[in-house]
């Protein structure tokens, strides 16, 4: 009996692959940037390198990831994060979700909002 009790708590408390973790962030991520659902492909990568529990360095569309937060205070990992050309700034946020990101890009300069997806390349 004690054996059969010992294997159910191993199984309600092992995660799952499933399960997002943090750690999953890392790695280059092709980001599907396609202006509209009928447009064709357009790609750029995203590399996230560190990874911590509040916060992530990296690159997205060649430029530096800056004041990139996460919250995991959900049923999934959410995050936000700033980067920039020349003459703009751009805003992101989003969440992983069973291993692929979903999220949305803001650039009040030139008035432009999109969503997006990525999966992993590595």
């Amino acid at each position: 009996m004690k054996t059969i009790s010992l294997l159910l708590c191993m199984v309600l408390f092992i995660p799952t692959q499933d399960e997002n973790t943090t750690e999953q962030l890392k790695g280059e991520w092709s980001i599907d940037l396609r202006p509209t659902p009928s447009s064709p492909e357009y790609y750029q990568s995203m590399e996230i390198s560190f990874v911590n529990n509040k916060t992530f360095e990296g690159s997205f569309y060649n430029s530096e990831i800056k004041a990139a937060l996460l919250n995991k205070n959900w049923n999934k990992i959410y995050f936000s994060f700033i980067t920039s050309d020349a003459s703009h700034n751009y805003y992101h946020s989003g969440y992983l979700e069973n291993g692929k990101l979903y999220g949305i890009s803001y650039c009040p300069g030139r008035k432009f909002t999109a969503p997006w997806t990525a999966k992993k390349t590595n």
